[in-house]
C-alpha cells in the first residue's frame, strides 16, 4: 500500500504541473541546473547612451503597499524598491556582513565599557540637501522604540540600550543610552553587548531617519503619511518625482548621493503580475525584474535579450504552525498549551509527512534544495551539516500520530482527533503564480497518504496582503501557514524567534527558548570567535525539533537583467568592491527585444 500511495502521490503531482492554462514554468522531467555557475555582474562593454530611462519591474500580483523607510514597511517587497533605490543604511558590510568603514558613517565599538561610537563622514547629505546629522540617527531609535510606534522593527534585542525599555514604556522622555556628542557623533550605551554589534545586531540601528521632515508628524500616524510613502527623502540613489499609489514610482537621480550621482539620470517602477512577467521580459519592456519567482526561470533562461544573473539568497521558505497568540498589552507572544496544533508530535508528523526533495526537483529545477534549519547555507561558519530538519518519512509520521491518539476510527482513510471527532487542518498558502495551487495541492495530497485531512482556510488560496494581514493577527481560521523570510545579516534568532517579537507569527515561546537565543548574543561572542557559531548551533538543536516554524527551501535568487543594462553587479561583496547602483549604464535608448 505504501509504494501504491507515494506512486499516486507523484502522478498527481506530474499532473497538475503539467495541466492548467498556458506553458508550465517548471516540469518534473526537466534537467536540473547549476545555479552555483551563473555569473554575478553583467558582461556589456559598449558605451552608455544618454537619457535613457531604467525600466524595473517589481513581480507581485497585488498592489504595493508603498512604504519605504525600513523603520516602517513589513512587506518585502517594499523592502527590495527601498534597499535599491531609497537606502537610508548608514553603514556598509562586507561579504561576511560585518560592518566596513565605506559607508555613510563608521562604527567604532569599546567591549569593555559595553559602548559602540557611530561618526558620521563629512559632506553626507538627504536628497533634498539638508546635512544627515546625530539628531537623524537618534530619531530612527526614538521612532522605533515610541510607545505609539506602529511597525514591526521593536524587539527583545531593542532593550538592549541603556534607557530604551523605559521610554518604550512611556516612563522616560529620551533614551538615555543615545548620546549626541556633536552633530555628526552619537554614542550608544548597551545593557549587554555581543559580537552581533558589527552585524548591526544588539539593538544598533543601521539606518538613519529624516528628522527634519518627519518631525512634525505625530508616530502613532508616520504609516500613513504621505512622507514614507510618496513623498520620501533619502539618503539613496534616487528619491520619488511622481507615483501612482500601488501601481507605479517615477524616480529620479539623488545628486546628494554619497557615491556620487548616479549615471542613469531617471528611473520607473511598475508593478508586473508573475503571470506576465516573463513576456514582458521578452517583449523589451524591462531591463530587470526584481522579486522575479524562481520557477519562472524555465520560462525565461532562453531569451536573447537577458542576461541571467544569480547568487544564493538569505532566505528559507518555511512551514509555520500556529501555537498561541500575540498579546498586544503585554507586548509578547502568548503560547497556548490547549491550541490545535500545540502537540509537538502533530507538527513534527505533518513535517516528517512532505516529501520537500520530490517538490523541489519537480518544481523548481534545482534552483532551490531541501533546508535543514533557518541557517542558509551562505552563512558557512554558522550551517550545521549535523543539523538534518525533517527528511521525508511517512512511516515515522504516521507512528508519530498513532502515539499523539490521531487514528481512524471510521475507516474513511482521515484520521480523527484525540477525541475521535473529525479532524481537520486548515491551511493558510499564498497565491501568486502557477505553481501556487499545485504547490498547495501537492501538499494536501502528501498528509492525506499520512491519514490527515488538509483544506484551505478559505476554500482558496489568499492574495498577499491578506495573507500576511490574516497571519499577524493570529486569524483563528489558520492552523498552518506557508511563508518565507529573508534573513537578517547579523543573524539574530531574537528578531523572528524572540518571545517579544512581532515577526514570531507562529508565536512560540519558552524558556529554554529564550536562554539559548540570548546565548547567541551574549558577551561571550565577542571574547570566542567560535563561541556564536556554536550558540546558535545549540539553539537550533532545540528550536528545529519542536517544528513550530519547519524550514522547507533554501533558494539561489535569479536576476534577469536586459542586455542594455551596464555594470550591474548584485555579489554581496559589493562594497568592498566598490560596486553599486550609481555606476549602472545603459547602452541602448530602450531596453531589447528577444529575436525568437
Amino acid at each position: 500500500m505504501r509504494k501504491i500511495g507515494t506512486v499516486m502521490t507523484l502522478f498527481i503531482l506530474m499532473l497538475l504541473i503539467s495541466c492548467g492554462p498556458g506553458k508550465k514554468r517548471s516540469n518534473a522531467g526537466d534537467e536540473a541546473v547549476d545555479a552555483s555557475k551563473f555569473p554575478i555582474e553583467t558582461s556589456n562593454k559598449d558605451a552608455a547612451v544618454k537619457d535613457a530611462v531604467l525600466k524595473v519591474a517589481i513581480v507581485k500580483d497585488s498592489p504595493l503597499v508603498g512604504v519605504f523607510y525600513e523603520e516602517l514597511y513589513s512587506d518585502g517587497f517594499d523592502g527590495k524598491i527601498a534597499e535599491t533605490f531609497f537606502n537610508n543604511q548608514i553603514f556598509e558590510v562586507d561579504e561576511n556582513f560585518e560592518v566596513t568603514d565605506t559607508g555613510m558613517a563608521t562604527l567604532s565599538v569599546d567591549a569593555a565599557n559595553k559602548k559602540a561610537t557611530i561618526k558620521i563622514k563629512d559632506g553626507i547629505k538627504w536628497s533634498d540637501g539638508q546635512p544627515l546629522t546625530a539628531d537623524d540617527v537618534i530619531y530612527s531609535y526614538e521612532v522605533v522604540g515610541n510607545k505609539d510606534y506602529t511597525g514591526i522593527r521593536y524587539n527583545d534585542d531593542s532593550t538592549k540600550i541603556v534607557g530604551m525599555k523605559e521610554y518604550h514604556e512611556g516612563k522616560a522622555p529620551n533614551i538615555s543610552g543615545l548620546k549626541k556628542i556633536d552633530d555628526k557623533t552619537v554614542e550608544v550605551s548597551f545593557t549587554e553587548l555581543g559580537q552581533g554589534v558589527y552585524t548591526l545586531g544588539n539593538g544598533l540601528r543601521g539606518t538613519a531617519l529624516p528628522k527634519h521632515h518627519l518631525k512634525d508628524v505625530p508616530i502613532k500616524d508616520l504609516e500613513k503619511s504621505e512622507l514614507i510613502r510618496s513623498k520620501v527623502v533619502t539618503l539613496g540613489a534616487y528619491s520619488i518625482s511622481n507615483s501612482v499609489q500601488g501601481e507605479s514610482l517615477e524616480l529620479k537621480a539623488n545628486e546628494n548621493y554619497f557615491k556620487g550621482k548616479p549615471k542613469i539620470e531617471k528611473a520607473v517602477v511598475q508593478v508586473v503580475n508573475s503571470n506576465t512577467i516573463s513576456q514582458a521580459l521578452k517583449s523589451g519592456e524591462y531591463d530587470m525584474a526584481l522579486r522575479i519567482p524562481t520557477d519562472q526561470y524555465k520560462v525565461y533562461k532562453d531569451y536573447d535579450n537577458l542576461e541571467v544573473l544569480g547568487r544564493q539568497e538569505l532566505y528559507y521558505s518555511y512551514m509555520g504552525f500556529k501555537v498561541g497568540h500575540y498579546d498586544k498589552e503585554k507586548g509578547e507572544n502568548i503560547p497556548d498549551p490547549n491550541a490545535k496544533m500545540a502537540d509537538v508530535r502533530l507538527r513534527q508528523a505533518l513535517a516528517y509527512g512532505l516529501d520537500v526533495d520530490q517538490m523541489v526537483k519537480a518544481f523548481y529545477n534545482g534552483l532551490r534544495e531541501r533546508a535543514t534549519s533557518s541557517v542558509p547555507p551562505i552563512f558557512k561558519k554558522y550551517f550545521s551539516k549535523d543539523i538534518k530538519g525533517f527528511p521525508y518519512d511517512p512511516e515515522k509520521a504516521k507512528k508519530l500520530l498513532d502515539e499523539a491518539g490521531y487514528k481512524d476510527v471510521n475507516g474513511d482513510g482521515y484520521r480523527e482527533d484525540k477525541d475521535g471527532k473529525p479532524f481537520e487542518v486548515r491551511i493558510a498558502s499564498m497565491a501568486g503564480g502557477d505553481i501556487a495551487e499545485p504547490l498547495v495541492q501537492f501538499y494536501i495530497q502528501q498528509w492525506k497518504e499520512i491519514g490527515i485531512k488538509g483544506v484551505l482556510s478559505t476554500g482558496r488560496l489568499i492574495e498577499f496582503n491578506s495573507f500576511y494581514e490574516k497571519v499577524k493577527a493570529d486569524d483563528p481560521e489558520i492552523d498552518v501557514f506557508f511563508a518565507a523570510w529573508t534573513v537578517g545579516t547579523n543573524l539574530n534568532p531574537i528578531e523572528g524567534s524572540g518571545r517579544k517579537s512581532m515577526f514570531n507569527y507562529p508565536r512560540f515561546a519558552s524558556d529554554e527558548n529564550d536562554k539559548l537565543m540570548a546565548e547567541t548574543a551574549s558577551s561571550k561572542t565577542l571574547e570566542d570567535p567560535n563561541y556564536k557559531a556554536e550558540a546558535y548551533k545549540k539553539w537550533q538543536e532545540y528550536f528545529i525539533p519542536q517544528a513550530v516554524e519547519v524550514p522547507l527551501t533554501y533558494r539561489y535568487e535569479m536576476v534577469p537583467v536586459n542586455k542594455r543594462l551596464k555594470n550591474f553587479y548584485i555579489g554581496f561583496d559589493e562594497a568592498t568592491k566598490g560596486e553599486g547602483i550609481h555606476k549602472w549604464e545603459l547602452t541602448a535608448k530602450e531596453p531589447i527585444k528577444a529575436s525568437k
